[in-house]
C-alpha cells in the first residue's frame, strides 16, 4: 500500500476514533505510531515517537502553557472569575438586553480561563439562563448568548489554542496574540449588535429592570478593577513590547498569585488546588501535544498534504477559493467535535495549502479559530447548542436555532470583514515595538 493510501486511511481512522470519543490525544498518538510503522517500520516508528515526546516536553515556545494555565487557575481560586457575571449584570444588567451582554463578557471572561467553549457554555448556562429567564428575557436570547459567549474566550489572549497553533504552525505566538486586538474587537462590537437589533425589531424580550443602589454598583465597580487591571497590566506590555509572550506569561501568574494572596482570598488549599489543576490539565495538553506531533510526522511521511496541496492547485492561486472552501469544511467538522479536536486534525493539511496559496499564517491562524468556533453554534447541530440542551433540557432545539441565529450572522459577518480588509488581524503585528 502507498504512503498516500496509508495517509489517508489514518486520517480517516482518527476522525472516526474521535467521533468514537476515544481522546484526541490517544487517537491521534496511536494514528501516528501506528502508520509511521506501516510506512518506515517498528524501529523508526518508535525512533520518531521518543523523538517527538522529548521535543514536545522541552520545546520552550511551550513553556508559556503552564504559566497561562496557572494564572487562570489562580484566578478562578482567588475570585476572580465568579464575581465577573455578577459584577456585570449589576453595573448593566438593568438596560435592556443588559443581562445577555453582561453573559457574553462573562462567558469570554470565564472561557480564557477554562480554555474551552464546551465548559464555558455549560457553567454558564447554569449560573446566567436561571437570572436571565426570571428576569423575563426571551428564552432564545437568553440561550443564545450563552452558547455564542462560550465561543469568546478561546480567541481572547491568553488563549491556549493559539499556542498550541503558534506550535504546530511554528508561528510566533506574540504576533498571533496581537493579531486578536482587531477580531476581538469586531466580535464584542457584532455580538453587541445581535443582541440589541432583535430587541429592536420587536424578535426578543429583554425587559428593564430596576437599577441597582449606587453602594451595589460601587461595590460591583471595584469587583471589577482587579480582573481588568491584571488584563490591562499584561496586555498593554505585551502589545507594548515590553514583555515577551513567555515574560507575559510569568508576569501574569506572579500578579494574580500577588492578588489573591494580599486581598485573602486565595488560601492555603486553593493555591494547592490550583496547582493541582494545572498539573492535570497541563498533562493533559502535553500529552494532546505529542499526539499531534505523532500524527504530523506520520502524515509529512505519507505525503498527504502535499497531496492536497496539489489536488488545490486547481485554485491556488486564487486564496479566497481557498479560503472559502476551508470556511465550508470547518463549518461542517464545528458540528461533529471540539475546536481542539478540529484544529490538531486540519494544522497539519491546511498550512502548507495557505502557505501555497500565499495566505498570511498568522492572519490564517486567527482565520481557522474564528470559524472553529463559529462551527460550534451553527444549526441546525453544533457542539455548543447540545452541550446547553443537556444542562436545560427544557430548551427545545427550535428556540436555541433561533436564539442562535443573530450571533451566526454576525461571526459570518466578522469573518467576511477579516477575509475583505486583512489587516483587521495583520497591522498589530506588523507594527514594530
Amino acid at each position: 500500500m502507498s504512503g498516500l493510501a496509508v495517509g489517508g486511511l489514518g486520517f480517516l481512522a482518527a476522525i472516526v476514533m474521535i467521533f468514537l470519543e476515544v481522546p484526541v490525544a490517544v487517537a491521534l498518538g496511536l494514528t501516528g505510531l501506528i502508520g509511521a510503522w506501516a510506512i518506515i517500520g517498528l524501529h523508526g516508528a518508535m525512533t520518531i515517537g521518543a523523538t517527538t515526546v522529548w521535543d514536545s516536553l522541552t520545546n520552550y515556545t511551550l513553556t508559556m502553557l503552564p504559566l497561562f494555565v496557572l494564572m487562570g487557575n489562580l484566578a478562578a481560586q482567588s475570585g476572580l472569575s465568579s464575581k465577573l457575571y455578577q459584577s456585570m449584570s449589576v453595573l448593566i444588567g438593568h438596560r435592556r438586553g443588559g443581562l445577555a451582554l453582561a453573559t457574553i463578557g462573562a462567558s469570554a471572561g470565564f472561557g480564557m480561563i477554562s480554555g474551552s467553549s464546551l465548559a464555558t457554555t455549560a457553567t454558564m448556562g447554569r449560573i446566567a439562563l436561571p437570572e436571565m429567564q426570571a428576569a423575563g428575557y426571551t428564552r432564545s436570547l437568553s440561550a443564545g448568548s450563552i452558547a455564542a459567549g462560550g465561543t469568546l474566550g478561546i480567541l481572547i489572549p491568553p488563549s491556549t489554542v493559539l499556542v498550541i497553533y503558534a506550535f504546530l504552525a511554528e508561528q510566533s505566538i506574540r504576533e498571533l496574540l496581537l493579531a486578536t486586538a482587531g477580531p476581538i474587537t469586531l466580535a464584542v462590537t457584532l455580538y453587541c449588535l445581535a443582541i440589541w437589533v432583535p430587541i429592536w425589531l420587536g424578535w426578543s424580550q429583554a425587559p428593564s429592570r430596576e437599577r441597582a443602589e449606587r453602594d451595589e454598583r460601587a461595590a460591583a465597580l471595584r469587583e471589577l478593577v482587579p480582573p481588568l487591571g491584571i488584563f490591562g497590566l499584561i496586555m498593554g506590555g505585551l502589545y507594548s513590547g515590553l514583555f515577551t509572550a513567555n515574560e507575559t506569561a510569568a508576569i501574569g501568574a506572579a500578579v494574580v498569585l500577588l492578588y489573591g494572596l494580599l486581598s485573602r482570598r486565595l488560601s492555603r488549599a486553593g493555591f494547592f488546588n490550583a496547582a493541582m489543576d494545572t498539573a492535570l490539565t497541563c498533562g493533559a495538553l502535553y500529552l494532546v501535544l505529542i499526539g499531534a506531533n505523532l500524527f504530523n510526522f506520520f502524515l509529512v511521511l505519507s505525503g498527504l498534504p502535499f497531496s492536497l496541496t496539489g489536488l488545490f492547485s486547481s485554485i491556488i492561486a486564487e486564496p479566497i477559493l481557498v479560503i472559502l472552501l476551508m470556511l465550508v469544511i470547518y463549518l461542517v467538522l464545528g458540528t461533529l467535535m471540539d475546536s481542539l479536536a478540529m484544529l490538531l486534525l486540519t494544522v497539519p493539511l491546511f498550512v502548507p495549502i495557505a502557505q501555497a496559496a500565499g495566505i498570511d499564517l498568522i492572519w490564517f491562524g486567527i482565520f481557522a479559530v474564528m470559524v472553529v468556533e463559529m462551527g460550534l453554534i451553527t444549526p441546525p447541530v453544533g457542539m455548543n447548542l447540545f452541550v446547553l440542551k443537556t444542562t436545560n433540557p427544557d430548551i427545545e432545539m427550535v428556540e436555541l436555532w433561533k436564539g442562535v441565529s443573530p450571533f451566526v450572522l454576525a461571526d459570518l459577518i466578522r469573518v467576511g470583514t477579516i477575509i475583505a480588509i486583512p489587516a483587521i488581524v495583520t497591522w498589530l503585528p506588523l507594527m514594530k515595538f
